[in-house]
């Protein structure tokens, strides 16, 4: 058997499970069973194994009563980005004209706990069905104007690979399509999934794939998962990485530039840092944007601006992301007044 299927067959989804990696307070025992009767919890054995040593990727897995916790949970919205909204087909969510979002699964074989479509964990486990993957390609052959595709999910990675194919080569075939991105924790928490020929010669056969995927912390860093993003650089596939910003886990200058560094070193481009979205369940992992802000101010004297992400807000309500930069100029007169990595200003002329 295939190493990834293992894995999947050996998932971890209860207590008794997790203390054949670390043992649990009585607390903790606790917390689990009250989080857990309305947010599950699911792992694989490899990414819970990197828990044992790293607290921050614990923190990311592990239910922590604040989640149910309404005080603090109260501000949080079940859908804030309004994409169950903005819905065109069962599946398919068109907002930016020339952009458009295929949720093809609410299966990932690690659930996080600041998943922002947390909503759906509380459905029954789906996969968008042949049907349903005809009804998106239908809708995006229709319209010209869209040119960039987002699959995402759950985790569309392990869809059955007969359906991930019919999608990817439906796209492909459609002209205007340019880009086709994939949303995957697969390197970060599943690497083996992508040691698998067959699932890497689909993508590479699609084309006009590119892979989003979701390293938080320099502790997911491991590897197998160095391993798996060279697979799909072989493949002819662009690999860009985005990160949330997580109260207690990364929000530190020290953390985010020791983990964009290790991203350039294997060839993954730090693309998004996201402001954690307002989502019920989510809330006690969310900064303050200032925050946010300061710490970019810290990465643009560190790190050359190619490892730095554009640090962004997703608006609620649908109102698209924003990307935040630090205040760098201002304009007096016929002058622009330029504040540079280092402090220091100068003047030039608006010619």
């Amino acid at each position: 058997m295939k190493e990834w299927l293992k894995e999947l067959q050996n998932l971890v989804r209860n207590i008794e499970g997790i203390e054949k990696f670390f043992p649990l307070t009585d607390e903790e025992k606790e917390s689990f069973k009250k989080v857990t009767s309305i947010y599950p919890f699911l792992s694989t054995p490899y990414y819970l194994s990197l828990a044992v040593k790293s607290c921050a990727i614990k923190r990311m897995i592990f239910p922590n009563i604040m989640e149910i916790n309404e005080a603090i949970q109260s501000k949080g919205e079940e859908d804030p980005l309004s994409e169950e909204r903005d819905k065109k087909t069962l599946h398919l969510t068109h907002r930016y004209p020339d952009r458009v979002l295929v949720v093809t699964t609410n299966f990932c074989p690690t659930l996080c706990r600041f998943c922002m479509r947390k909503r759906n964990w509380k459905k029954k486990t789906f996969f968008i069905s042949d049907t349903e993957i005809e009804n998106a390609l239908n809708y995006i052959r229709k319209n010209e104007n869209i040119r960039d595709v987002l699959i995402s999910g759950g985790d569309p990675l392990f869809l059955p690979i007969e359906k991930l194919k019919k999608l990817l080569f439906g796209l492909k075939a459609i002209d205007h399509v340019e880009v086709v991105r994939v949303g995957t924790r697969a390197p970060v928490t599943l690497p083996h999934r992508l040691l698998d020929d067959d699932l890497l010669e689909v993508l590479e056969k699609a084309e006009k794939v590119w892979v989003n995927t979701h390293f938080n912390h320099p502790d997911e860093i491991t590897e197998l998962s160095k391993e798996a993003v060279k697979n799909l650089l072989k493949a002819g596939i662009p690999v860009n990485n985005q990160t949330v910003l997580l109260k207690g886990i990364n929000d530190s200058a020290d953390i985010l530039e020791k983990l964009f560094r290790n991203l350039q070193k294997i060839k993954v481009r730090p693309y998004y840092l996201f402001h954690c979205d307002p989502v019920k369940g989510v809330m006690h992992f969310s900064t303050s944007i200032t925050k946010g802000i300061k710490i970019l101010e810290k990465l643009f004297k560190r790190i050359s601006p190619f490892a730095i992400p554009y640090y962004a807000v997703d608006g609620p309500g649908g109102k698209g992301k924003v990307q935040i930069l630090p205040d760098r100029y201002k304009k007096e007169g016929n002058f622009y007044i330029f504040r540079s990595f280092n402090g220091e200003t100068f003047k030039m002329l608006d010619m």
